[in-house]
């Protein structure tokens, strides 16, 4: 399966990416996080990480790509000629994955200097790398998104078969879930939403979100806070991330 996180800056999406990855590892899942945010660094941290060499550098940067694109006759909408008709997790290029159990996290590009240009090309290879990739029965790729909405007018949530919003206590955030319902109504494609950051103060009032698939919450937990304060890994047990874990399972 290939999920992919979305969510309001500030929500709480690579937090849940990293509690997820570690308790779908525990469930013996061979676990792929693709990070398709051009400026966050953090997930990696939050494994134990250092952050590998993004797929972009591996194949040149965005003038290499493009020169590989002209090279393949790859035209739009084409088929990708650059990664295998079936990629497969054991054939990625190792310099690009950083590796802890039966987690792997690579990204897809970063920003690495003022005035290079958009990130539009690592759209194109990120949609490229997964309509490529060919998964077994326990593979599980799991998309850490930038902020916003951008991933749907960049078509990435197509090459994708659940979305996942992460809502925190926040008018925004709410406001978010209902555009995420109607652009994933757009798609067809399943949606859930899992509350985060939730005090008993606040839970009633997240829960009157109408019309969302709830799957689940997990509480405002200070030694989250302090670990993600600290730049400390998120190695200890979240008890309410295997009811998350059920639901996406099912």
């Amino acid at each position: 399966m290939k999920i992919i996180i979305c969510g309001k800056g500030g929500s709480g999406k690579s937090t849940v990416v990293a509690l997820l990855a570690n308790a779908m590892q525990q469930r013996g899942k061979r676990v792929l996080l693709v990070d398709a945010d051009e400026s966050n660094i953090g997930l990696y941290r939050m494994l134990g990480l250092d952050m590998p060499v993004p797929l972009m550098d591996n194949l040149g940067g965005k003038e290499g790509f493009r020169e590989k694109k002209k090279n393949s006759g790859i035209t739009l909408g084409g088929p990708s000629q650059i990664f295998p008709q079936e990629l497969r997790l054991d054939q990625l290029p190792q310099d690009c994955m950083a590796s802890s159990g039966r987690i792997q996290a690579m990204s897809i590009g970063k920003i690495h200097h003022s005035g290079e240009g958009c990130a539009c090309p690592m759209g194109s290879l990120f949609r490229m790398f997964l309509s490529a990739l060919k998964l077994e029965q326990q593979d599980l790729v799991i998309v850490d998104t930038a902020a916003g909405v951008e991933h749907f007018g960049r078509g990435l949530d197509k090459q994708c078969e659940h979305i996942l919003c992460v809502v925190d206590p926040s008018y925004e955030s709410m406001m978010m879930a209902k555009r995420v319902k109607k652009l994933a109504g757009e798609l067809k494609l399943p949606l859930s939403i899992l509350l985060n950051k939730v005090t008993p103060e606040v839970e009633k009032e997240l829960l009157a979100l109408k019309d969302v698939n709830i799957i689940g919450s997990l509480p405002d937990n200070r030694s989250i806070l302090l670990h993600n304060l600290k730049g400390q890994t998120l190695d200890f047990e979240i008890p309410e991330i295997e009811s998350v874990c059920d639901a996406l399972e099912q």
